[in-house]
């Protein structure tokens, strides 16, 4: 099979060079720097949990959280050098993640604006009991 039989056969296949758009190869000082940076991001994030920030708690690990998942993607996964339609797919899963986030903290903040229900118990005659510890009629 000639050299030209091969290109043919990878094209019917598409595995054409074209389309897999430019390749990068990482280094592996880069993996390495990322590799620190994520061990000291996650020693922060140990640090900052022994600690009560109240309500900023989940935010603050929110922010480390993604910093750190940011720099997977776009270095592991190489995003960073990928086609623009592959970014805006990650930045639109980005954004919709955070509309999640934000309307769910939103529904959170308000619970206690309609406290009355939650104060309301409903009448009960007596404590309930267990049916085994209750003494059975003779």
């Amino acid at each position: 099979m000639s050299s030209h039989d091969s290109h043919d056969t990878h094209k019917a296949h598409g595995h054409d060079q074209q389309n897999h758009g430019p390749h990068h190869v990482t280094s592996s000082a880069t993996f390495l720097k990322i590799l620190i940076v994520l061990l000291i991001l996650t020693a922060i994030t140990v640090i900052t949990s022994r600690f009560d920030f109240g309500s900023a708690n989940l935010l603050i690990a929110m922010l480390i959280a993604a910093v750190k998942a940011t720099l997977v993607i776009s270095i592991f996964m190489h995003l960073r050098w990928d086609t623009p339609i592959n970014k805006i797919a990650f930045l639109c899963s980005f954004l919709f993640l955070s509309l999640l986030f934000l309307f769910t903290l939103a529904d959170q903040a308000t619970r206690s604006m309609d406290g009355a229900n939650e104060r309301t118990r409903a009448p009960v005659d007596k404590e309930w009991q267990h049916p085994s510890t209750l003494e059975k009629p003779q």
